[in-house]
């Protein structure tokens, strides 16, 4: 491996894990290593790239647009590397994918346990996040594959993953837990329990485009948690219906009166080919028509 590149990767690293002494466990160096690695590449671009503390690294501003350049640089040799093995007859790989809650949870296992089965080489990484995380890491390079939901921004291939809705989550002893909708508005008289991931989120666009508001009384990151919190009667939620499968939480879901679906695209840039390795991954997901 280059030098330079072993250099990329310790900062890249070292920015993921927040921490030089997890980035020398990852990488199998020295923490001492790590620590001269980071320094080097600090000197040759006159920047500080981190900030140190006992509790770890964060990266500065300057930091942050260096580490993603680095971090597209290490992953455009990576892609070099499968390329050639590929072409070698070795069938090796990374696929790092960028992904929502709903897709890691009911779509992909399947498709991972394919993937091991059929390529037990290629090895895939997946990176949690929103939207908008989404498309950033997709933009710089940092994933090769992110879940998007439709209409996404040009510049992207896609394939359609799930055609859902948003649903009400009530909690079974509500008084409109056996009617077959729930209006909007009617979150706007009781207490709701946002999910928020970010500075994208589907349901306050649903809100909007009704002309609904809604204050919400609890925010929470995961989708489990609010169904949790909605079962102990702490409020009204709403959620993708197919978080509601193999749900174990006494909760009802019910229609809502508006139109509320959402299609979900694994999307790649069209500016560059997939590697082998993540043409394999693409090979192993569902197919569902777009909407």
């Amino acid at each position: 491996m280059d030098t330079g590149l072993q250099k990329y990767r310790a900062i890249v690293m070292a920015a993921d894990t927040g921490s030089i002494v997890h980035a020398a466990e990852k990488l199998d160096y020295s923490v001492s290593s790590i620590s001269r690695m980071i320094a080097d590449v600090e000197a040759d671009c006159g920047l500080r790239l981190f900030e140190r503390s006992k509790t770890g690294v964060t990266p500065t501003q300057e930091g942050l647009r260096m580490i993603a350049r680095a971090r597209s640089i290490v992953a455009e040799c990576d892609r070099f590397e499968e390329e050639a093995a590929s072409l070698a007859g070795a069938e090796v790989g990374t696929v790092r994918v960028g992904t929502i809650a709903s897709v890691s949870t009911h779509v992909l296992p399947p498709a991972l346990k394919q993937l091991r089965e059929q390529h037990p080489g290629i090895v895939c990484e997946l990176l949690l996040g929103d939207y908008a995380e989404i498309e950033s890491w997709l933009a710089d390079g940092s994933v090769d594959l992110g879940t998007l939901r439709m209409p996404a921004t040009a510049g992207y291939d896609t394939i359609s993953l799930i055609n859902d809705q948003h649903v009400a989550i009530l909690p079974a002893d509500h008084p409109a837990a056996k009617k077959k909708r729930f209006p909007l508005s009617g979150f706007s008289k009781e207490p709701f329990i946002s999910l928020e991931r970010g500075m994208v989120s589907e349901v306050a666009e649903l809100f909007a485009r009704n002309n609904v508001t809604v204050s919400p009384t609890f925010t929470a990151w995961d989708d489990y948690t609010i169904m949790a919190m909605v079962e102990a009667g702490l409020g009204l939620a709403i959620l993708p219906s197919i978080m509601l499968q193999r749900c174990a939480y006494n909760v009802v879901a019910l229609p809502l009166t508006v139109t509320a679906k959402r299609q979900i695209v694994m999307a790649w840039r069209n500016d560059h080919i997939p590697s082998p390795a993540t043409q394999a991954f693409l090979e192993t997901l569902p197919r569902v028509e777009a909407l």
